[in-house]
């Protein structure tokens, strides 16, 4: 079943007060007759779990209407498309995004079966009196549906009117390209996905694809164009037509574009997220809809060249390489999960070094690795089953996003990763060398090479701005240390932001639109930040 969702506008004659608002909205939910009775408290067997109600704030204060307009639809659309059984969370939760200070948006979505039990009218009619005087509410979507009342200020109909006209400019520009490169990925996509393709603008994720999919997609394309694409390209180019732009850029062949970022830069600073596959998807998706999002990844190719391929420093000075190459100068606002999270850390350093201002690094789950392997080996023996364990949790949470057949396609390509990883570690049991016969790297998986290098990495001080993304469900020992070993080196330039999840799922639906929020938060701060220093005194 699918998630019933009612929207809710309030307003208010004064500042609306949030904390304020969600409790007399917890006590109310509690108090209703209706929860009473699918939710029994003593004796009987309810049909559905007693749980905590969820609540999450996102300020959008910040942003244009047309962007906030944007994320809001977003979060609505993936909330709606949920599917949830009886005994899975959440069965109800709600979300205020706040416009301004005296003008929000309440999302409530709740459970099919409670939609029947609960008067909304009546629940809208206590909460505007229990908050106080000078609360306005008024129910504006119900299950997805909107209701014709327009805004004030007709913004919602200037949106509707704006995205129908970029889809007809869309359509019409895809009719006057005439691109080989565009027919043979469409030829290599309808391989991959099985399906017909109509459009090169369709995105890869929509008709059906998924991480291994992805994988094996930029392998075809590897072997057909003789072009090498990371796995966190198709996270910046889902469709055919960006990766054909992608493709000409790499070979030489694209036309010099528009430069109209000038004018943009003056409102954000490019962010770049190190790293990333397509299960990475709902954050890309999320931060792309508030801000510039550039996704760089590594590439096998690219390791094979490097001095020294296990060195988190090597890797760093190719990658500060390809963000000079988009953007000569700063101010960079760089990020990243786990390794990759080091890897921007180095990244950030010897952009510093470079005389360059990087504004602001977000390290999600990145571990201190000296502090960490300081610690008791059999600690660090049960945080790596812990680990293996949350593991399981998010290949669940993300399988449940695929239907039968992508899911049986998942799992027997995963199980194929598997033996492929037992073979590798009993190459390296019998020693045998990682060099193919013309003194390069062999294949191997970028990603295991990273966790090499990120194990042999030492890291050196660095003076910008750093957040560090901490997950609230955590592993044993030194899992549970707040600032995972980085304080003694980062001191006050170190701020620790904790979001919902564990080392994997935090970003995966629901926890995603928590960890989007809380990382554009840390970005418009430091956008802030370095707008305040360019101002003349």
């Amino acid at each position: 079943m699918h998630p019933a969702q009612v929207r809710l506008l309030v307003e208010s004659e004064g500042d609306i007060d949030a904390a304020r608002l969600q409790t007399v909205w917890q006590n109310l939910i509690e108090r209703q007759e209706e929860l009473h009775r699918a939710f029994p408290r003593n004796g009987g067997s309810p049909k559905y779990k007693r749980r905590p109600l969820p609540w999450q704030q996102y300020d959008l204060s910040g942003l244009s209407t047309e962007r906030a307009r944007t994320w809001l639809d977003s979060f609505l659309e993936t909330d709606r498309d949920q599917i949830i059984p009886t005994d899975r969370l959440p069965l109800m939760r709600c979300a205020l995004a706040c416009f301004s200070a005296r003008a929000c948006e309440l999302v409530w979505s709740l459970h099919p079966a409670l939609r029947e039990r609960i008067d909304v009218q009546r629940v809208l009619n206590q909460l505007a009196s229990e908050y106080g005087p000078g609360l306005r509410m008024m129910q504006i979507d119900v299950e997805g549906e909107r209701k014709t009342k327009p805004s004030k200020n007709g913004n919602h109909a200037a949106h509707d009117t704006a995205m129908m006209a970029g889809e007809q400019s869309d359509g019409a520009s895809a009719d006057n390209v005439d691109d080989g490169v565009e027919n043979q990925l469409t030829l290599i996509w309808e391989t991959v996905l099985n399906t017909r393709v109509q459009r090169p603008t369709d995105d890869f994720f929509d008709l059906g694809g998924h991480s291994l999919l992805a994988a094996r997609l930029l392998t075809r394309i590897e072997e057909t164009l003789g072009i090498e694409l990371p796995l966190a390209s198709l996270l910046e180019a889902p469709t055919i037509r960006g990766q054909a732009l992608l493709i000409r850029k790499q070979s030489g062949t694209a036309s010099v574009e528009e430069p109209a970022r000038e004018q943009h830069m003056l409102r954000q600073l490019p962010f770049f997220f190190l790293g990333g596959d397509p299960t990475f998807r709902p954050l890309a998706r999320r931060l792309s809809e508030l801000r510039e999002l550039h996704n760089l990844g590594l590439q096998a190719s690219v390791l094979s060249k490097l001095e020294d391929p296990y060195s988190m420093e090597c890797m760093a000075r190719h990658f500060v390489g390809a963000i000079r190459e988009r953007f000569p100068h700063g101010p960079y606002m760089l990020g990243g999960w786990c390794a990759h999270g080091l890897l921007a850390y180095e990244t950030a350093r010897q952009l510093e070094e470079q005389g360059e201002e990087v504004a602001q690094l977000v390290m999600l789950e990145s571990v201190h690795p000296v502090k960490r392997n300081q610690y008791s080996s059999w600690k660090r023996m049960i945080a790596r089953v812990q680990l293996k364990m949350h593991l399981l949790k998010f290949e669940y949470a993300y399988m449940r996003q695929l239907n039968g057949a992508q899911a049986r396609d998942y799992v027997s390509g995963r199980a194929w990763q598997k033996l492929n990883r037992i073979n590798e570690s009993f190459r390296q049991a019998m020693k045998i060398t990682d060099l193919n016969g013309k003194g390069e790297l062999a294949p191997r998986n970028p990603l295991d090479i990273l966790y090499t290098a990120a194990a042999r990495y030492s890291p050196k001080p660095y003076h910008g701005s750093v957040v560090l993304m901490r997950s609230q469900q955590r592993t044993y020992g030194f899992g549970t240390v707040l600032d995972l070993g980085w304080g003694e080196l980062l001191g006050e330039n170190l701020e620790i932001c904790e979001t919902p999840g564990n080392h994997y799922t935090i970003y995966m639906y629901p926890n995603v639109d928590a960890l989007a929020h809380k990382i554009n938060v840390s970005l418009r701060r430091a956008e802030q930040r370095v707008t305040r220093a360019a101002r003349p005194a």
